[in-house]
């Protein structure tokens, strides 16, 4: 519990009033006593009769005697610093310590999509072809093996479903230009 420590005859005045002094000390919970000054309006200019304003700790002593000694040598210097800090509080800026949400990472999703799923094809043959079927031979010369068993298997390209794992790149570019070429040939019919 907070008790009076020592009181001032002589008030203190700033651009907000004049003000009653007193020094106040507690024992704390970390067993050191603490001091602080706490000013009490008079004439207040502006601020409400009866607003005390109440400083933060000014001084922290092993024992209450220790504060007492300290509480009877303060000045009037320090009185009026003390009313500022009360005033304007120092204001510190702390980075705040980010917590995460969970303690493992979400579980791995497999999308099982039912029907028939067919790669992604990076061009279509049908469209090109349609134009010419040189500047589709020319094009798929330029794809890798992945792309073009793509091409073939997003068009349908294999519906005999024939082994087609042992042709190099150019021999299943020019499979695609024959099946294009063919079923291009049979829609205009």
């Amino acid at each position: 519990m907070a008790e009076v420590l020592r009181s001032f005859d002589d008030p203190v005045t700033d651009q907000l009033g004049t003000y009653h002094v007193r020094v106040v000390g507690r024992y704390a919970e970390d067993k050191m006593w603490e001091g602080w000054l706490e000013f009490d309006p008079i004439h207040p200019k502006g601020a409400p009769k009866g607003a005390t304003v109440v400083g933060p700790v000014e001084s922290r002593q092993p024992e209450r005697e220790h504060l007492a000694y300290w509480a009877g040598g303060l000045t009037p210097v320090f009185i009026e610093g003390a009313l500022r800090r009360a005033q304007n509080p120092l204001v510190v800026r702390t980075k705040v310590i980010e917590e995460p949400v969970s303690d493992h990472p979400a579980p791995r999703m497999v999308r099982v999509f039912e029907g028939d799923v067919r790669p992604e094809a990076v061009l279509d043959p049908f469209e090109i072809g349609a134009r010419n079927l040189d500047i589709l031979a020319q094009e798929l010369r330029a794809l890798n093996r992945p792309r073009l068993l793509n091409i073939i298997a997003a068009y349908d390209l294999n519906p005999s479903r024939q082994d087609i794992a042992w042709m190099t790149d150019t021999q299943l570019a020019r499979f695609i230009v024959v099946a294009v070429e063919a079923q291009l040939a049979q829609r205009a019919r």
